[in-house]
């Protein structure tokens, strides 16, 4: 820090750097090559494999410019990265996470993870000023562009970009204005982002008040750009996709697409046009390559580094002098950068409603070495609450103190959200049921971040449910949840063997609760809760039985405790962690009720790591276990095994009783690419079950176990997994299942 006077002091005195560092303004020399990057996606790696050319034949660039991709690459190269770490950071970036707003759910809030278990679609709109609202992008690009915030750190105070190892410029695209918005200046990482929002897919980015998208709808090889930058040379490298044939255009969503790329073709042509014979023009050969395609990175640079040497001869014409090159690579180098303590933390307040909140979060860390990683992982824990577009930070200087200023933006289409998700169970032999489900979601209620959340249902059941959830204290590791519920639910019984149905109940259940809870880090809960409510069993068909009489109404108050770890990486297809809830819920008339009983509740779900080298592979060990300790037989007792992955061959929930055990192996295995960004993912699997429901403790013997097995077929489709599976028990019950729903089967 001390040196810094100096070191400015060094870089004004231009006399001593060459033609390629001195700002545009200054007069440019024969010498002065610009680097034109244009866009493509995931095409645009190539432009790695054109830079490691050009440094090894000793070919200096004294002006970037880049769009899109080409924006990032050429970026990161003025930033003073070199080719090689350039090619690292593409080649290793696990590109389906980067792709994801959310946070690994590891590292999510728990009550986050507990929507994961109530069958929801993943797509999300809002209700705001009178209007239904959806998300302006597929992807927010939030992890996006926290990973340029760390890899420009070292540039966090270079507001001109001319003032960079080498001059850049970025290109966006106000779509408000339907015109080209050039960056040669501001925020570096932001203008980069804003580069590459692909329509559709990536949300906009807001700077100075234009909403801007990708660069590549007014200018995919800026060219022009670069002439007004002062370079007299320049070498332009095209990536972008050739217009789709014929045959393909077979869908409207082809022939939207073919129009928009028709569009950029033309405008990029008359860009090229413009070239000159002492200008080099390469076309890197990727064929079939697609935009999306950021799996084939390490490909796409090798086809561009081919495409350089194809231009070698006349690449070589612009080789600089060895004292040049060595001028040129002493000054070619990123920035250096003291990370400092956090003197202080701001957060900005002008885009949501939980500045509060943000703060009692971050500012633990205050007085501490500044650590880029360490805050991208706390702002994912924020952001993993699910009620931000965007949590971005920057890095500001007070004096001779560096704090970091925090800056949320509240969902847009919001604070009013809704979700709806869709179950269904055929065992294609007359028994269907269907479940459809609306979840209405209000956040920000205070500055502490209040939420409630209310959830209808339709089909086998019916009603609403709505809870309070208030966070406390720093961090917000303490709740208070109020809820109140009214529900009804069929139940169909069947004699103890499972196979002949008795009887079909209407179970209404009221209730008021109130939990709370304790949550010190993302993967663990402890929980203690009041219930107070009544269930009514109305006999609809059949005969009544001991536990479900013709009709009965219990009034029942129930305290209860509980811990839950969660730490599995996938609700739906886990691939590693642990599931566990341990419940003992006492039901005491001393506390209202006319019910007295002390249950227990065991569910775990594990999926070890076995560190293979083909992680396609994964099994799930899963244990389900209740008792009623005193053997009390009444509604809130029972507990319900049968279906599929819940003894396999049953129908769903044909055993019942106040004792119950399922254990469960399920080997499943990923088809396809894993590594493919835009693929959907598709499982083959095989279960082995054991288990069984029981009336009385004395009953439970391990020679009563039940045995079963099932095959089946997975795919993670926009409406959630789909099952296609025949499932087949001791005894010779078996059963074909279609179903929507979770590989955990969860209780509801």
């Amino acid at each position: 820090m001390r040196c810094r006077p100096a070191l400015i002091a060094l870089l004004l005195w231009t006399g001593s750097l060459p033609a390629w560092a001195q700002a545009p303004h200054a007069a440019p020399t024969a010498s002065c090559i610009g680097l034109v990057l244009g866009g493509g996606g995931a095409r645009g790696a190539a432009h790695i494999g054109v830079i490691e050319v050009l440094e090894r034949e000793h070919i200096p660039i004294c002006r970037v410019a880049g769009t899109s991709m080409g924006s990032i690459v050429g970026g990161l190269y003025a930033a003073g990265y070199k080719p090689q770490e350039m090619h690292n950071i593409i080649t290793t970036l696990d590109w389906n996470d980067l792709f994801s707003d959310d946070p690994a759910r590891e590292e999510m809030p728990m009550r986050r993870k507990d929507a994961d278990y109530r069958y929801l679609l993943n797509f999300e709109v809002g209700y705001k000023n009178g209007h239904i609202v959806t998300p302006a992008g597929v992807v927010q690009g939030q992890k996006l562009l926290l990973l340029l915030r760390r890899l420009l750190i070292s540039t966090w105070d270079v507001h001109d970009f001319d003032d960079l190892s080498i001059p850049f410029r970025a290109v966006a695209t106000d779509i408000v204005a339907g015109k080209p918005v050039v960056f040669g200046s501001g925020d570096l990482a932001l203008s980069i982002r804003s580069s590459m929002s692909v329509p559709g897919a990536f949300a906009p980015t807001t700077v100075d008040d234009q909403l801007l998208v990708d660069g590549g709808l007014m200018d995919n090889v800026p060219i022009d750009v670069m002439r007004n930058m002062g370079a007299d040379r320049l070498i332009v490298v095209d990536v972008g996709s050739p217009l789709a044939k014929r045959e393909q255009l077979s869908n409207p969503v082809a022939v939207l697409n073919q129009m928009v790329s028709a569009l950029m073709d033309e405008k990029t042509r008359r860009q090229l046009d413009t070239l000159g014979p002492n200008d080099i023009l390469i076309r890197p050969a990727l064929g079939d390559l697609g935009a999306g395609e950021f799996n084939r990175g390490a490909e796409a640079i090798e086809i561009g580094r081919a495409a350089a040497e194809a231009a070698l001869p006349k690449l070589r014409a612009l080789a600089a002098s060895p004292q040049q090159w060595d001028d040129f690579v002493a000054h070619h180098r990123q920035r250096q950068f003291d990370p400092g303590l956090i003197a202080f933390l701001k957060v900005d307040a002008k885009h949501t409603d939980t500045a509060t909140y943000v703060a009692e979060r971050l500012e633990p860390d205050v007085g501490k070495p500044f650590d880029p990683k360490k805050l991208e992982e706390q702002i994912g824990g924020i952001y993993g609450r699910g009620n931000y577009q965007q949590i971005d930070y920057r890095l500001r200087q007070d004096g001779g103190d560096r704090g970091v200023l925090i800056i949320p933006t509240d969902k847009p289409w919001g604070p009013l959200y809704g979700k709806f998700g869709f179950q269904l169970d055929d065992d294609f032999a007359g028994r269907s049921e269907y479940l459809i489900s609306a979840e209405l979601n209000a956040t920000n209620i205070n500055r502490y971040g209040a939420e409630w959340r209310s959830t209808l249902w339709a089909g086998r059941i019916g009603g609403i449910a709505s809870e309070f959830y208030q966070p406390f204290g720093q961090g917000a590791t303490v709740y208070a949840m109020p809820s109140l519920l009214l529900r009804n639910e069929d139940f169909p019984l069947f004699d103890n063997t499972g196979d002949k149905q008795l009887s079909e109940y209407r179970l209404k259940r009221r209730y008021l609760g109130l939990e709370a809870g304790w949550s010190p880090i993302s993967n663990w809960r402890l929980v203690t809760s009041f219930t107070h409510g009544q269930d009514t069993g109305d006999l609809r068909i059949g005969v009544p039985t001991e536990a479900f009489p013709s009709s009965q109404t219990n009034r029942y108050s129930v305290a209860s405790v509980g811990t839950d770890w969660d730490s599995l990486d996938n609700a739906q297809f886990p691939s590693r962690g642990l599931h566990v809830s341990l419940y003992y819920d006492m039901y005491r008339p001393s506390l209202g009720g006319d019910v007295k009983a002390d249950v227990a509740h065991v569910i775990a779900d594990w999926v070890p790591d076995f560190g293979l080298a083909d992680s396609r592979y994964h099994v799930l060990l899963g244990l389900r276990a209740s008792s009623a300790l005193d053997n009390t037989n009444t509604f809130e007792t029972q507990s319900f095994l049968g279906g599929f992955l819940n003894l396999s061959g049953f129908a769903e929930r044909s055993l019942y009783g106040n004792q119950s055990v399922l254990g469960r192996a399920v080997l499943y295995r990923r088809t396809g690419r894993l590594d493919a960004l835009f693929s959907t993912p598709i499982y083959i699997g095989a279960s082995l079950e054991a288990g069984n429901t029981w009336h009385d403790k004395s009953q439970v013997e391990l020679n009563s176990l039940i045995y079963a097995g099932s095959m089946f077929l997975g795919i993670q489709t926009p409406l959630g997994p789909l099952f296609l599976g025949y499932g087949y028990a001791q005894g010779g019950r078996n059963s074909v299942y279609l179903t929507f729903g979770s590989l955990l089967r969860p209780r509801q």
